[in-house]
């Protein structure tokens, strides 16, 4: 989650040539937000459990409010750029303006969807059943797992590769840490995969732990 914070961040800090019309209280607002979500980042709940017949990793409440309120309120900004500043600005603040809250306004748009829908389909973002590894939509045979990585910009995702040549994404929504996915797979994925897959994802650990 501290991946998505910052991109957050990065594109918020793209209205400075704006910055200077916005309300004040709502910048401060902002910057409160983001240092609650780096506190919850640091203090995380358990997000791996584990019944009798599958492993989940879940998200937590506090790391999918600082998901929705913190693109909420850029998505908000971004509004408010297009609304207010926009027609009360010069020619080249104007043109600035529409460029940075449109592109805003789709961002945060869509990625706000995307986790609003993995939300409301329940806490299990990433789940281990029955041999197979399943994301929110889609489900892969472990033991049709040749490969295994962390790709995405906006939103993460694993892509998955099979045996069958085809790649499959998983996203995480940004609503679970990397590691504790990392963990699961470890602990509960490679130990059923195919040699080719154990093979990857060693190499590919070790190389992050370098």
């Amino acid at each position: 989650m501290s991946q998505t914070i910052s991109r957050l961040q990065s594109i918020g800090n793209r209205v400075s040539g704006v910055r200077s019309s916005v309300d004040p209280r709502i910048l401060v607002a902002m910057e409160d937000h983001w240092e609650r979500c780096n506190m919850e980042n640091e203090i995380q709940e358990n997000n791996i459990k584990v019944y009798d017949n599958r492993v989940e990793v879940v998200y937590t409440s506090g790391g999918a409010g600082c998901m929705l309120i913190g693109g909420g309120s850029l998505l908000v900004a971004s509004l408010f750029i297009l609304l207010y500043i926009v027609p009360t600005s010069g020619l080249v603040r104007s043109f600035t303006g529409i460029i940075i809250g449109v592109i805003g306004l789709l961002f945060f748009g869509t990625m706000l969807l995307k986790v609003l829908r993995a939300v409301l389909t329940g806490k299990a973002v990433y789940t281990v059943q029955n041999g197979y590894f399943k994301g929110k939509n889609k489900a892969v045979r472990i033991d049709e797992i040749t490969d295994m990585k962390w790709a995405g910009s906006s939103l993460k995702y694993l892509a998955i590769k099979t045996t069958n040549k085809k790649t499959i994404k998983l996203s995480s929504y940004n609503l679970v840490p990397e590691e504790k996915v990392n963990k699961v797979i470890e602990d509960y994925v490679v130990p059923y995969a195919t040699p080719e897959f154990k093979e990857n994802w060693n190499k590919r650990m070790s190389n992050r732990g370098a």
